[in-house]
Parts: C-alpha cells; structure tokens; sequence
C-alpha cells in the first residue's frame, strides 16, 4: 500500500479528474501488485516471461454512491512493450472498473486485450454506475500476460456523460398501440423505394411493416447542407407520399426513418457532429416538424424513427437522448399518437440499453440494432480469401474467446429485455442480419428471430434490395462471387416467420 501524501505527490492530476460533485476516493488505499512501481506520474509494470499468471498493476477504490445513474467515462493513456498475446480476449491488458451494488453484486467495464508494442494509445471505456451501487475498484493493470505496460496518469481522466432521467417511469400506451399485433419486414431500399415492384414482391413474402429509410452521404449532412436539403426535399415531397400510398395499397405499415441526420449521428475524432452543432440541431427538428404536418393521419404510417444508431461518445451541446427528446415533444405538438421511435447510444447497441432513459410521452417505442457478435456479422470475405484457405468463422462457434449459440445470442439482449420489464416497454428491431456467405447464417437469423419472438419485439431484417451481400435473393460463397439465389436456408428462414404475420 502506498502512503496518500506520495500517491497525491505523483499524480498531481487527481484533483482535476475526481473535482466533481462528489467525494474523491481514498487515495490511501490505493494499492501496487507485485511487478508494479511509479516512475515520476507514469505507472509502469513489468513482468517477466517465467512470471506466474495473475493481475499487475495499481488497484484504486472508488466511492460510487454520488454518481448512481451517472454513464461515467473512463479514459487514459498507455504504451506497451512486448506484451504477448492474452489468452482470451477479456485478459492481457485490463483497464476496468468494478462496481458492487448493495446486494454484493458485482459489474465490470472495461477495455482490455491489447497485445504488443505500442505507444500513446488512449484507452477508453464507458460504465454505467447501479442504482444501488455502493463501491467500485479502478484497475489500472494486466492481467496473465508477459511484457511491459505504461500507464499516464497524469491523462487519466473521469467523466459523467450523462445521468439516466425517468428511472422509474412507466410507460404510457394507447389501447390503439398496446394492442398491435407483432409486425415482421424489412429495411427498404436506398434507391427505388417507391417501386411497386417491390411491394409485391412484399405482398407475396408476407412482409406487413417496414422501415423505409431516409439515407444519404455522411458527408453531404456535414459539410454541404445544401445537397442534404435537397434530397430530404425530394424524400418529403416526392418519396414517402408514394410509399405510404403503397403501404396502405398492400398492407405494409411504414416506419420513417431519418436514417441521415443534419451534420451527421456519429461523433468523430474532428467533429461532435450534431450534438455539437446548433444549426443542424435546429434543422432536424424542423424536418421532423414538417413530416409530422404532412404525414399524421396516413393509414400506413406506422410510426417515426427520429435517428439512426446515434453515437455520442463524449460531452457536447447536446446528448442523443435530449435530442431525441426535443423531436419527440415537437411531433407530439402536432401529432398526438403515432409512435415514435427512441433508440440507444452506441450506434443503436443493446448494451447501450443500460444507460437509455425512457421518455416521458405517450406511445413511445424503443428501437435496437443486432449484429453481435460483429465480427461474424461483419467481416468482408472474398474470392480470394477463399482460393488463400480462409475460413470465414461460422455460427455457432468461438468469437472473441467465447462460444456464440442460440443461448448465448439471447442472453446478450439482457440490458434491453430488463428495460422492457422495467419500464413496460415496447420493443423494436430496426436492423439484424448477416452476411449472405457467412456459414451458418441461416441458423443465425434463426436465432435471433426466436429472440425476438419470445419477447414480443416487432422486428425488420436489414435489408431488402439494398446490397447483396445482405440480401436474401442472392447467395455464394464470398461477397465477390454472389448470385441471384430464389431458394437458399437463409430466405426461408425469413419466408417461415413471415407467416406469423397476421392475414391482411
């Protein structure tokens, strides 16, 4: 154990990173391991190869009553010499929080499983605080790995992003909405969208909802606002009139999704876009203005998405959620029912549904985009990769170190079935699919859709007539190489829980 007045002595930045309304943690408490030592404000751990395994570093405890509900961030700055490879993706290095809520559970946060050299790498992890917590450890370690690591104290930083508003809330329906049936569809195009083509296609599967997405260059919503505006003209003057007119034609409920939002929904290194933008702020609520006047009262709109995998990962003029607030109070300004669609930070993630607050409104529903685990989802593979003899990874089987099944891809929906329950609210998948030559992804979908079934969440598979390597017309053994396919495992498992939907 370290002496409070050295620990205070070494890292002068303390202060500054603990100085918020809320008590600092007891630095004389702050324990090194073995293999650990401070040089100037740099934590520095060595371990040798012949070492036994274990966790090296500095423990740190942390009062966590005064930021219940708080998403804390936690960020520093390390280098590493030589470390070798963990043993599971969850070891190696391991900057972590651990919190113990009043019952003696326990949660964990954490970034971890760099491997090798490195330098100035900034680390970052983001931790939503119980309700009930009473006690954290701050880990500034690694864990069952050779090598050296460096941590810069004096970067260390601790910041509440964000507290959760309406804990107990629950929410309100009307007999209208509370009583819909399930819906099953699809994404729409990004071209095309009112082909009637398409809905007959539609028709013929059995779709009954889909979400028809407003989607257009990142960068056009950045930095040339003009090209913005003229295509979200053309979407509201020219485009959703046609497609709900085809919605109610053949009994597909729409859901319009602001899939582009003005000055863009992710945050980047240069830019907070939106949320940092009064402008475009502005210019998103007036869109969401003009669709609601135009459009409420249609027998094929089903509801409004306000933003599409919002990601928000610092503080800013503004946070995703108030956001969406403030569009949401002005539809319901001018419309008083249709369901709007709230949706989670982090891109739409079900693990961002920890530290999603309801809103305070009449017919909300909560929207969660799946593609977990995303190295499967996601991965490119080409022709080439398969003349080279690599395998594409197939489900089920190991990802980052763990088994993924129809079990385990269930359990990962915990953080939006708990929020479900709590809050009595009703759910909606806006995006889930796989690649078309992923081995297994039939049985992925399949899943999944079970998931989403048990549950009750309405559900559109992303995406129809989009692209190939998502579309269940096409089939092949690399994205390269697809082809035209009517009949493959993956588009009956769509064709199958199309029928469920109710006779129109």
């Amino acid at each position: 154990m370290i002496p409070m007045k050295k620990i205070i002595s070494l890292i002068g930045c303390y202060a500054m990173v603990f100085g918020m309304a809320a008590a600092e943690p007891d630095l004389s408490k702050a324990k090194l391991t073995p293999c650990a030592r401070i040089n100037g404000k740099v934590l520095v751990i060595e371990v040798p190869e012949n070492a036994e395994r274990g966790v090296r570093g500095m423990i740190l405890p942390l009062d966590l009553v005064p930021y219940r509900n708080h998403l804390l961030q936690f960020r520093v700055k390390a280098a590493g010499t030589g470390i070798s490879q963990p043993p599971a993706r969850h070891l190696g290095l391991k900057f972590m929080l651990i919190q113990t809520t009043a019952n003696g559970r326990k949660f964990y946060a954490e970034q971890s499983g760099l491997s090798g050299t490195f330098a100035d790498k900034e680390l970052r992890f983001d931790a939503m605080i119980e309700p009930d917590a009473v006690a954290g450890e701050l880990r500034f370690s690694m864990q069952d790995v050779f090598g050296k690591l460096e941590y810069d104290l004096a970067s260390f930083r601790m910041e509440s992003l964000l507290v959760k508003q309406n804990a107990d809330h629950i929410c309100e329906y009307s007999d209208a909405v509370r009583s819909r049936p399930v819906r099953r569809g699809v994404m729409s195009p990004i071209r095309n969208q009112a082909d009637e083509e398409n809905f007959n296609v539609l028709r013929d599967w059995g779709v009954n909802l889909m979400r028809l997405q407003l989607n257009t260059s990142d960068a056009w919503a950045r930095s040339e606002p003009g090209k913005y505006r003229e295509f979200i003209d053309d979407k509201i003057e020219n485009v959703i009139p046609k497609v709900l007119d085809l919605g109610s034609k053949y009994g597909i409920g729409i859901i319009i999704d602001l899939h582009t939002v003005p000055g863009s929904a992710l945050m980047t290194a240069e830019s907070d876009g939106i949320y940092g933008n009064q402008k475009a702020i502005e210019e998103f609520l007036e869109i969401w203005r003009r669709i609601a006047t135009r459009f409420k009262g249609h027998p094929a709109l089903y509801g409004y998405g306000l933003i599409n995998e919002p990601k928000q990962d610092r503080k800013s003029r503004i946070d995703y959620w108030e956001l969406q607030k403030r569009a949401a109070e002005e539809i319901r300004k001018i419309d008083p029912e249709t369901p709007i669609y709230v949706t989670s930070n982090q891109r739409s993630s079900q693990y961002a549904f920890n530290s999603l607050s309801p809103l305070a409104l009449k017919n909300i529903i909560y929207e969660v985009h799946s593609y977990d685990p995303f190295a499967y989802t996601h991965t490119p593979y080409t022709e080439k990769d398969r003349k080279e003899g690599k395998a594409y990874p197939p489900y089920p089987g190991i990802f980052y170190g763990a088994m993924w099944d129809r079990d385990s891809l269930r359990s990962r929906f915990k953080a939006v079935r708990d929020f479900q329950l709590r809050h009595k609210a009703k759910i909606y998948v806006g995006e889930f699919s796989t690649r078309a030559s992923a081995p297994g992804g039939d049985r992925y979908l399949a899943d999944s859709i079970s998931a989403f079934e048990e549950y009750g969440w309405d559900w559109t598979y992303h995406a129809f007539r989009e692209a190939k390597i998502w579309s269940v017309e096409y089939a092949g053994d690399a994205d390269d190489t697809l082809r035209p396919s009517d009949d493959n495992p993956r588009k009956k498992v769509l064709l199958e829980a199309f029928k469920k939907n109710r006779p129109r």
